[in-house]
């Protein structure tokens, strides 16, 4: 809850209390005038929003009641049911404004201003694979955080841009107004900077987003990399996340027309991905050689024999993949993500790490069991309902898919056991390596929707952060020391999984 909302509502507590005092005349008008004073304040100041809504009419009530107050004798039953309904709507309106916050972002922990650029890419040498009905090349967008120069005169942007605001309720079957809120929620990045001349280049991070998701949720981490001097792309993955804003049209992933004709199109999606960021490096080669003009300059900016690769649940499993197929890749990070292929002995692979849930991920990494069950372990009698229910069919598809997703997970152990790079955040669980958990205050209504485990988001994002960061300062800035010893030290959640 902002400050002024605090505020609005302690004055509308106090006015309320009011009520059991016989106050003259210009007490109750002082009162009225002070309730509208905070209300137009904040208006002006913080934005409206529907959550405080009932906040706002307790104003409005208050100035009719104390025009009759001041002009006639209201009857008791009349006055005692005010009181009542003022008082419910004030702890209804406290608990939605606390519940659906206009939410901050984690604090920046490095000392660079924060610039954002916008860039629209088209592969004219791939059709887009979601588009099998009518054919076009495959489009992204990305966004650019980078170390900036200062600007006090330029605005801090929007955490969600409006068009986005209405994808995300197509996409979530929720009303759009239900999510306007979030149109005023900034982030650090401001449009346009020029970048820092403070180095002459600086390493690259790619960041691939989960399926149903947005680029945007994971602003909190591109913000703290660029503060740190990395710049980061941030593939918005189109039709595979809930929605893509370009400068001309809006796309949702309810348009994509393919049918993969597979039961689980899991690892189509991944390697799309893969495609996706392996092409963004392509790109990114040609800016950094001025062959793609933008708004700000990043010729000769970005230090493409330092790139690292990310991503959360699909995203994360692309990062392994390219970890393990592009040799421009220095360092990649797994956030929680199942993976749908297995390393090669014959094949060198980049340094690789992996952050799971402790609700249940890193106990299946660390039995080397996928997500799909095994059918040794059901009753005979319950095999043939698990098959019937599932979305393979037959038992021949079930337990191909079975050991499929077997050697796939063992691989993932048997590489994290060699590395010791696997860690777990005590109290995880999926949504919190995004900024999701942000967008919901109440513990109680984010177990509800589904987003489990005790320790705070915001927590479970600094220390996603810390950790991440540290990876990359080691193998793309080339810090000497494992900093993880210190991490453990500092962050008693943060958990080193030995296999």
């Amino acid at each position: 809850m902002r400050i002024l909302e605090m505020a609005l509502i302690l004055v509308n507590v106090m006015s309320l209390l009011l009520c059991f005092s016989k106050l003259p005349r210009k007490v109750w008008i002082s009162t009225a005038s002070v309730n509208l004073a905070v209300l137009l304040l904040h208006g002006l100041v913080e934005g409206f929003r529907y959550q405080m809504f009932l906040a706002y009419a307790f104003v409005l009530l208050l100035i009719i009641y104390t025009v009759f107050k001041t002009t006639t004798r209201l009857p008791k039953v009349l006055k005692g049911l005010v009181m009542c309904l003022s008082a419910g709507s004030l702890a209804l309106t406290s608990f939605l404004s606390y519940a659906l916050p206009v939410f901050t972002l984690p604090k920046l922990t490095g000392d660079y201003k924060i610039g954002v650029e916008e860039l629209r890419l088209v592969d004219n040498n791939r059709d887009d694979p979601f588009l099998d009905k009518s054919p076009q090349p495959r489009e992204l967008m990305i966004k650019l955080y980078y170390p900036a120069e200062k600007n006090n005169s330029k605005p801090n942007e929007p955490y969600l841009q409006p068009e986005l605001i209405t994808l995300f309720a197509l996409f979530f079957h929720v009303p759009e107004f239900a999510l306007e809120y979030l149109r005023l929620v900034k982030t650090a990045a401001k449009a346009d900077l020029p970048i820092s001349s403070r180095l002459s280049q600086y390493p690259v991070v790619l960041f691939s987003h989960g399926a149903g998701t947005s680029m945007a949720v994971h602003t909190s981490q591109y913000e703290d990399l660029a503060s740190h001097g990395y710049i980061v792309a941030a593939i918005d993955h189109t039709y595979v996340s809930a929605g893509t804003v370009f400068p001309d049209h809006a796309v949702s992933a309810m348009e994509a027309t393919t049918d993969f004709h597979i039961a689980e199109p899991a690892e189509i999606i991944t390697q799309i991905m893969a495609d996706d960021a392996s092409f963004v490096m392509d790109k990114l080669s040609e800016l950094n050689e001025g062959k793609e003009m933008q708004d700000v300059d990043f010729k000769g900016k970005l230090d493409l024999d330092h790139i690292g690769v990310m991503g959360h649940s699909v995203g994360g499993a692309a990062a392994y993949n390219l970890a393990m197929h592009d040799s421009r890749v220095k360092a990649a990070v797994n956030l929680d993500g199942a993976v749908y292929v297995t390393p090669e002995n014959d094949k060198a692979m980049a340094p690789f790490l992996m952050l799971a849930n402790d609700k249940n991920h890193i106990q299946q990494i660390k039995d080397r069991k996928p997500l799909i069950q095994d059918l040794n372990e059901v009753a005979a009698e319950e095999q043939e309902q698990l098959i019937s229910e599932s979305v393979y069919g037959t038992r021949e598809a079930y337990e191909a898919a079975y050991n499929k997703a077997r050697q796939n997970i063992t691989g993932l152990t048997d590489m994290l056991e060699a590395s010791g790079s696997l860690y777990t955040i005590k109290g995880s669980d999926h949504m919190k390596f995004t900024d999701f958990g942000l967008l919901i205050g109440s513990n109680w209504l984010r177990n509800k929707i589904g987003i489990g485990g005790k320790t705070d988001p915001a927590r479970c994002l600094i220390i996603t952060e810390a950790l991440t960061r540290a990876f990359f300062d080691q193998h793309l800035k080339g810090a000497t020391s494992d900093p993880s010893n210190a991490l453990l030290q500092e962050y008693p959640e943060l958990e080193k999984v030995t296999l």
